[in-house]
Protein backbone atom coordinates (compact mmCIF):
# COMPACT_ATOMS: atom_id res chain seq x y z
CA UNK A 1 0.00 0.00 0.00
CA UNK A 2 1.49 3.58 -0.96
CA UNK A 3 1.91 6.07 1.68
CA UNK A 4 -0.78 7.86 2.64
CA UNK A 5 -1.36 11.16 1.47
CA UNK A 6 -1.74 14.57 3.56
CA UNK A 7 -5.50 14.73 2.92
CA UNK A 8 -6.24 10.49 3.72
CA UNK A 9 -4.24 11.79 6.74
CA UNK A 10 -6.46 14.88 7.79
CA UNK A 11 -9.73 12.63 7.28
CA UNK A 12 -8.39 9.56 9.09
CA UNK A 13 -8.04 11.83 12.23
CA UNK A 14 -11.84 12.68 12.39
CA UNK A 15 -13.59 9.59 11.92
CA UNK A 16 -16.68 10.90 13.75
CA UNK A 17 -17.64 12.88 10.46
CA UNK A 18 -18.07 9.01 8.76
CA UNK A 19 -19.15 6.75 12.04
CA UNK A 20 -22.55 6.41 11.75
CA UNK A 21 -23.66 8.24 9.25
CA UNK A 22 -25.19 8.11 6.00
CA UNK A 23 -22.21 9.54 3.74
CA UNK A 24 -21.55 10.60 0.19
CA UNK A 25 -18.23 11.16 -0.61
CA UNK A 26 -17.44 12.87 -3.89
CA UNK A 27 -14.98 15.53 -5.76
CA UNK A 28 -11.18 14.82 -6.03
CA UNK A 29 -11.43 11.23 -4.78
CA UNK A 30 -7.58 10.09 -5.88
CA UNK A 31 -6.40 8.00 -2.91
CA UNK A 32 -7.89 4.92 -2.80
CA UNK A 33 -7.61 4.14 0.72
CA UNK A 34 -10.19 6.75 1.44
CA UNK A 35 -12.32 3.53 1.29
CA UNK A 36 -10.82 2.56 4.49
CA UNK A 37 -12.30 5.25 5.96
CA UNK A 38 -16.05 4.18 5.62
CA UNK A 39 -16.10 1.13 7.14
CA UNK A 40 -18.19 2.22 10.74
CA UNK A 41 -20.71 4.50 8.62
CA UNK A 42 -24.14 3.56 8.42
CA UNK A 43 -24.13 3.70 4.42
CA UNK A 44 -21.33 5.38 2.03
CA UNK A 45 -21.26 6.11 -1.27
CA UNK A 46 -18.21 7.15 -3.37
CA UNK A 47 -18.31 8.47 -6.93
CA UNK A 48 -15.00 8.35 -7.90
CA UNK A 49 -14.13 10.36 -11.57
CA UNK A 50 -10.74 8.60 -11.82
CA UNK A 51 -10.54 5.23 -13.41
CA UNK A 52 -7.57 3.83 -11.88
CA UNK A 53 -8.88 4.83 -8.53
CA UNK A 54 -11.72 3.20 -9.34
CA UNK A 55 -10.55 -0.46 -10.70
CA UNK A 56 -7.83 -0.22 -7.08
CA UNK A 57 -10.98 0.20 -4.88
CA UNK A 58 -12.86 -2.32 -6.65
CA UNK A 59 -10.05 -4.59 -6.06
CA UNK A 60 -9.96 -3.59 -2.11
CA UNK A 61 -12.93 -5.30 -1.65
CA UNK A 62 -12.49 -7.74 -3.82
CA UNK A 63 -14.17 -7.03 -7.06
CA UNK A 64 -13.49 -5.90 -11.21
CA UNK A 65 -14.27 -2.99 -12.95
CA UNK A 66 -14.74 -3.62 -17.28
CA UNK A 67 -14.34 -1.02 -19.29
CA UNK A 68 -17.68 0.21 -19.64
CA UNK A 69 -18.81 3.63 -18.12
CA UNK A 70 -20.99 4.44 -15.69
CA UNK A 71 -20.27 1.77 -12.95
CA UNK A 72 -21.58 0.84 -9.30
CA UNK A 73 -20.60 -1.91 -7.40
CA UNK A 74 -21.94 -2.65 -4.01
CA UNK A 75 -20.45 -4.56 -1.18
CA UNK A 76 -22.02 -4.22 2.34
CA UNK A 77 -23.04 -1.13 3.13
CA UNK A 78 -20.90 0.93 0.09
CA UNK A 79 -21.61 1.44 -3.01
CA UNK A 80 -18.78 2.50 -5.37
CA UNK A 81 -19.56 4.67 -8.62
CA UNK A 82 -17.01 4.97 -11.36
CA UNK A 83 -19.75 7.49 -12.55
CA UNK A 84 -20.22 11.36 -13.59
CA UNK A 85 -22.17 13.38 -10.88
CA UNK A 86 -25.53 13.40 -12.70
CA UNK A 87 -25.79 9.45 -13.54
CA UNK A 88 -25.22 8.81 -9.87
CA UNK A 89 -27.05 11.02 -8.32
CA UNK A 90 -30.23 9.12 -9.99
CA UNK A 91 -28.96 5.84 -8.02
CA UNK A 92 -28.29 7.91 -4.49
CA UNK A 93 -30.86 7.79 -1.10
CA UNK A 94 -31.29 10.76 0.73
CA UNK A 95 -27.96 11.08 3.05
CA UNK A 96 -26.84 12.93 5.63
CA UNK A 97 -23.01 13.65 5.29
CA UNK A 98 -21.43 14.89 2.32
CA UNK A 99 -17.77 14.82 2.33
CA UNK A 100 -16.50 16.71 -0.41
CA UNK A 101 -12.60 16.39 -1.76
CA UNK A 102 -11.68 20.14 -3.05
CA UNK A 103 -10.37 20.25 -6.77
CA UNK A 104 -8.11 22.94 -7.92
CA UNK A 105 -10.62 23.50 -10.70
CA UNK A 106 -13.19 25.82 -8.36
CA UNK A 107 -15.99 25.55 -11.18
CA UNK A 108 -15.83 21.78 -10.18
CA UNK A 109 -15.95 21.85 -6.39
CA UNK A 110 -18.95 24.36 -6.86
CA UNK A 111 -20.76 21.91 -9.91
CA UNK A 112 -20.04 19.01 -7.55
CA UNK A 113 -21.13 21.14 -4.28
CA UNK A 114 -24.61 22.07 -5.80
CA UNK A 115 -25.82 18.96 -7.25
CA UNK A 116 -25.35 17.02 -4.45
CA UNK A 117 -27.08 18.54 -1.62
CA UNK A 118 -30.20 18.45 -3.83
CA UNK A 119 -30.27 15.06 -2.01
CA UNK A 120 -28.51 15.68 1.44
CA UNK A 121 -30.91 16.50 4.28
CA UNK A 122 -31.98 19.71 5.78
CA UNK A 123 -29.38 19.78 8.67
CA UNK A 124 -27.35 17.45 7.50
CA UNK A 125 -23.88 18.14 7.05
CA UNK A 126 -21.29 19.03 4.24
CA UNK A 127 -17.47 18.86 5.12
CA UNK A 128 -14.52 20.34 2.77
CA UNK A 129 -11.49 18.70 2.09
CA UNK A 130 -8.87 20.10 0.46
CA UNK A 131 -4.71 21.38 0.34
CA UNK A 132 -4.30 24.93 1.24
CA UNK A 133 -3.16 25.68 -2.07
CA UNK A 134 -5.79 23.87 -3.98
CA UNK A 135 -8.90 25.87 -2.46
CA UNK A 136 -9.12 23.99 1.28
CA UNK A 137 -7.94 26.94 3.41
CA UNK A 138 -10.52 29.14 1.67
CA UNK A 139 -12.95 26.72 1.33
CA UNK A 140 -15.36 28.07 3.95
CA UNK A 141 -16.14 30.85 1.19
CA UNK A 142 -17.77 28.04 -0.66
CA UNK A 143 -20.04 26.70 2.56
CA UNK A 144 -21.53 30.00 4.17
CA UNK A 145 -24.51 30.14 1.76
CA UNK A 146 -25.05 26.81 3.10
CA UNK A 147 -25.03 27.54 6.52
CA UNK A 148 -23.01 28.09 10.03
CA UNK A 149 -19.66 27.16 9.06
CA UNK A 150 -16.46 26.18 11.09
CA UNK A 151 -13.07 25.30 10.70
CA UNK A 152 -12.53 21.65 12.38
CA UNK A 153 -8.87 20.78 11.34
CA UNK A 154 -5.49 21.70 9.86
CA UNK A 155 -2.69 19.05 9.05
CA UNK A 156 0.45 19.21 6.71
CA UNK A 157 -1.07 22.36 4.04
CA UNK A 158 -4.72 20.50 4.32
CA UNK A 159 -7.98 21.96 5.95
CA UNK A 160 -11.40 20.51 7.01
CA UNK A 161 -14.21 22.46 6.89
CA UNK A 162 -17.86 21.60 8.16
CA UNK A 163 -20.95 23.80 7.80
CA UNK A 164 -24.11 22.36 9.34
CA UNK A 165 -26.95 22.25 5.50
CA UNK A 166 -29.60 25.22 6.34
CA UNK A 167 -30.43 27.05 3.52
CA UNK A 168 -30.94 25.79 -0.65
CA UNK A 169 -28.20 27.21 -2.55
CA UNK A 170 -27.66 27.89 -6.55
CA UNK A 171 -24.32 28.95 -6.88
CA UNK A 172 -23.05 26.98 -9.89
CA UNK A 173 -23.58 28.35 -13.23
CA UNK A 174 -23.79 25.36 -15.99
CA UNK A 175 -21.11 26.27 -18.74
CA UNK A 176 -22.73 27.22 -22.31
CA UNK A 177 -22.37 24.44 -25.13
CA UNK A 178 -19.43 25.28 -27.31
CA UNK A 179 -20.53 25.84 -31.16
CA UNK A 180 -17.85 25.74 -33.84
CA UNK A 181 -17.03 24.78 -37.36
CA UNK A 182 -15.74 21.64 -37.00
CA UNK A 183 -14.09 19.88 -40.74
CA UNK A 184 -16.28 21.76 -42.58
CA UNK A 185 -19.52 20.89 -40.44
CA UNK A 186 -21.53 22.63 -37.87
CA UNK A 187 -21.36 21.09 -34.33
CA UNK A 188 -22.36 21.57 -30.90
CA UNK A 189 -20.16 20.93 -27.90
CA UNK A 190 -22.00 20.08 -24.07
CA UNK A 191 -19.36 21.75 -21.73
CA UNK A 192 -18.18 20.00 -18.20
CA UNK A 193 -16.16 22.19 -15.72
CA UNK A 194 -14.40 18.75 -15.07
CA UNK A 195 -13.42 18.72 -18.61
CA UNK A 196 -10.20 20.16 -19.97
CA UNK A 197 -11.08 23.34 -22.27
CA UNK A 198 -13.60 25.61 -21.42
CA UNK A 199 -15.38 27.77 -23.55
CA UNK A 200 -13.40 26.94 -26.46
CA UNK A 201 -11.31 24.69 -29.18
CA UNK A 202 -8.08 24.63 -27.46
CA UNK A 203 -5.58 25.60 -30.33
CA UNK A 204 -3.28 22.52 -29.73
CA UNK A 205 -6.61 20.38 -30.36
CA UNK A 206 -7.55 22.49 -33.41
CA UNK A 207 -4.33 22.12 -35.13
CA UNK A 208 -4.28 18.02 -34.19
CA UNK A 209 -7.48 17.74 -35.71
CA UNK A 210 -6.15 20.36 -38.62
CA UNK A 211 -3.51 17.63 -39.27
CA UNK A 212 -5.71 14.65 -39.06
CA UNK A 213 -7.43 16.06 -42.65
CA UNK A 214 -4.69 15.27 -44.33
CA UNK A 215 -5.45 11.38 -43.68
CA UNK A 216 -7.38 9.45 -45.90
CA UNK A 217 -10.08 7.60 -43.82
CA UNK A 218 -9.15 3.96 -43.41
CA UNK A 219 -9.65 1.22 -40.43
CA UNK A 220 -10.15 1.50 -36.77
CA UNK A 221 -9.06 4.74 -35.43
CA UNK A 222 -8.60 5.72 -31.50
CA UNK A 223 -8.95 9.09 -29.98
CA UNK A 224 -6.97 8.62 -27.00
CA UNK A 225 -7.56 10.66 -23.75
CA UNK A 226 -10.87 12.13 -25.72
CA UNK A 227 -11.77 14.91 -23.36
CA UNK A 228 -15.18 16.20 -24.48
CA UNK A 229 -14.54 13.72 -27.52
CA UNK A 230 -14.27 16.47 -30.49
CA UNK A 231 -11.24 14.67 -32.55
CA UNK A 232 -13.67 11.10 -32.26
CA UNK A 233 -16.34 13.58 -33.80
CA UNK A 234 -13.91 15.37 -36.02
CA UNK A 235 -12.91 11.21 -37.20
CA UNK A 236 -16.65 10.65 -37.87
CA UNK A 237 -17.23 13.71 -39.65
CA UNK A 238 -14.23 13.14 -42.20
CA UNK A 239 -15.20 9.70 -42.63
CA UNK A 240 -13.86 7.08 -40.42
CA UNK A 241 -16.35 3.62 -39.65
CA UNK A 242 -14.53 2.63 -36.71
CA UNK A 243 -13.68 4.87 -33.83
CA UNK A 244 -13.14 4.80 -30.14
CA UNK A 245 -12.52 7.36 -27.85
CA UNK A 246 -11.09 5.98 -24.46
CA UNK A 247 -10.66 8.23 -21.67
CA UNK A 248 -9.34 8.04 -17.33
CA UNK A 249 -12.20 10.05 -16.17
CA UNK A 250 -16.05 9.50 -16.20
CA UNK A 251 -16.87 13.00 -16.43
CA UNK A 252 -14.92 12.88 -19.90
CA UNK A 253 -16.48 9.86 -21.07
CA UNK A 254 -19.77 10.73 -20.40
CA UNK A 255 -19.27 14.16 -22.21
CA UNK A 256 -18.28 12.25 -24.68
CA UNK A 257 -20.96 10.59 -25.24
CA UNK A 258 -23.54 12.86 -25.16
CA UNK A 259 -21.41 15.19 -27.72
CA UNK A 260 -21.35 11.96 -29.91
CA UNK A 261 -25.04 11.54 -29.97
CA UNK A 262 -26.01 15.54 -30.20
CA UNK A 263 -23.77 15.28 -33.47
CA UNK A 264 -24.69 12.28 -34.69
CA UNK A 265 -21.50 10.36 -34.40
CA UNK A 266 -20.88 6.82 -34.22
CA UNK A 267 -17.74 6.60 -31.65
CA UNK A 268 -17.56 3.30 -29.07
CA UNK A 269 -16.81 4.85 -25.82
CA UNK A 270 -14.27 3.00 -23.20
CA UNK A 271 -12.82 3.55 -20.05
CA UNK A 272 -8.98 3.25 -19.90
CA UNK A 273 -5.69 4.61 -18.34
CA UNK A 274 -3.95 5.87 -21.33
CA UNK A 275 -3.34 2.65 -23.29
CA UNK A 276 -4.32 0.30 -20.75
CA UNK A 277 -7.45 -0.85 -21.98
CA UNK A 278 -6.99 -0.61 -25.68
CA UNK A 279 -6.92 -3.07 -28.69
CA UNK A 280 -4.51 -2.27 -32.04
CA UNK A 281 -5.92 0.47 -34.70
CA UNK A 282 -4.53 2.12 -37.70
CA UNK A 283 -4.39 5.44 -36.49
CA UNK A 284 -4.34 7.07 -32.90
CA UNK A 285 -4.52 10.49 -32.07
CA UNK A 286 -3.70 12.10 -28.56
CA UNK A 287 -3.29 15.72 -26.58
CA UNK A 288 -1.55 14.49 -23.95
CA UNK A 289 -1.46 16.43 -20.58
CA UNK A 290 0.97 17.57 -18.89
CA UNK A 291 -0.24 18.80 -16.00
CA UNK A 292 -0.44 16.98 -12.54
CA UNK A 293 -1.70 19.28 -10.06
CA UNK A 294 0.64 22.72 -10.48
CA UNK A 295 3.78 20.78 -11.65
CA UNK A 296 4.28 19.88 -15.12
CA UNK A 297 5.04 16.37 -15.81
CA UNK A 298 6.14 14.48 -18.97
CA UNK A 299 6.71 10.98 -17.56
CA UNK A 300 2.62 9.84 -18.68
CA UNK A 301 3.55 10.71 -22.07
CA UNK A 302 7.07 9.83 -22.19
CA UNK A 303 5.64 6.08 -21.32
CA UNK A 304 2.22 6.24 -23.54
CA UNK A 305 5.00 6.85 -26.39
CA UNK A 306 7.12 3.87 -25.41
CA UNK A 307 3.74 1.75 -25.41
CA UNK A 308 1.72 3.33 -28.18
CA UNK A 309 3.59 1.28 -31.29
CA UNK A 310 2.16 -1.84 -29.56
CA UNK A 311 -1.26 -1.01 -29.93
CA UNK A 312 -0.63 -0.28 -33.51
CA UNK A 313 -1.40 -1.91 -36.58
CA UNK A 314 1.30 -3.04 -38.91
CA UNK A 315 0.70 0.01 -40.99
CA UNK A 316 -0.84 2.17 -37.88
CA UNK A 317 0.00 5.59 -37.80
CA UNK A 318 0.37 7.64 -34.25
CA UNK A 319 -0.48 11.56 -34.51
CA UNK A 320 0.47 13.52 -31.05
CA UNK A 321 -0.09 17.50 -30.66
CA UNK A 322 2.24 18.32 -27.91
CA UNK A 323 3.80 21.84 -26.69
CA UNK A 324 7.30 22.17 -28.22
CA UNK A 325 9.27 23.21 -25.61
CA UNK A 326 8.43 19.88 -24.02
CA UNK A 327 10.68 17.82 -25.94
CA UNK A 328 8.83 14.82 -26.94
CA UNK A 329 10.39 14.15 -30.51
CA UNK A 330 13.26 12.57 -29.21
CA UNK A 331 11.80 10.21 -27.49
CA UNK A 332 9.08 9.70 -30.91
CA UNK A 333 12.47 8.89 -32.78
CA UNK A 334 13.44 6.66 -30.42
CA UNK A 335 10.58 4.02 -30.67
CA UNK A 336 9.70 4.96 -34.24
CA UNK A 337 11.19 4.70 -37.58
CA UNK A 338 9.69 7.37 -39.61
CA UNK A 339 9.16 10.77 -37.19
CA UNK A 340 7.98 13.82 -39.00
CA UNK A 341 6.66 17.27 -38.19
CA UNK A 342 3.25 17.89 -39.99
CA UNK A 343 2.07 21.35 -38.02
CA UNK A 344 4.41 24.21 -36.08
CA UNK A 345 2.79 27.18 -34.53
CA UNK A 346 4.42 28.93 -31.66
CA UNK A 347 3.21 26.98 -28.82
CA UNK A 348 2.42 23.61 -30.40
CA UNK A 349 3.46 20.68 -32.46
CA UNK A 350 2.21 18.03 -34.28
CA UNK A 351 4.08 14.73 -34.66
CA UNK A 352 3.47 11.98 -37.50
CA UNK A 353 5.13 8.97 -36.49
CA UNK A 354 4.67 5.32 -38.12
CA UNK A 355 7.28 2.34 -38.42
Amino acid sequence: MAAATPLFELLQRNLEIFDGHDVVIAGDVLDPQILSLVKNCKSASLIVDNYVVAQTMAAMIGQSLDTTCPQVIEYKHVKLFFSDVETALKSLDNYDSLVLLLSKNKQQSLKLLNKLTSKLKKDGFIYTAGTNDGGGKSADTLLKVAGHTKKLDLARKCTLFKAIFENDFNTFKEPQDLKLDLVGNKVTLKQDPAVFSQGKLDNGTAMLIEALQEVTPFGCALDLGCGCGVVGIALDKMGFKNITSCDVSAAALELTKINAETNQASIKVVASDMLQAVDKYDLIAVNPPFHVGIQTTIAPTVNMIMNVKDHLTENGVFYMVANGHLGYEEFLKENFAEVEVVKKSTTFVVYKAHN
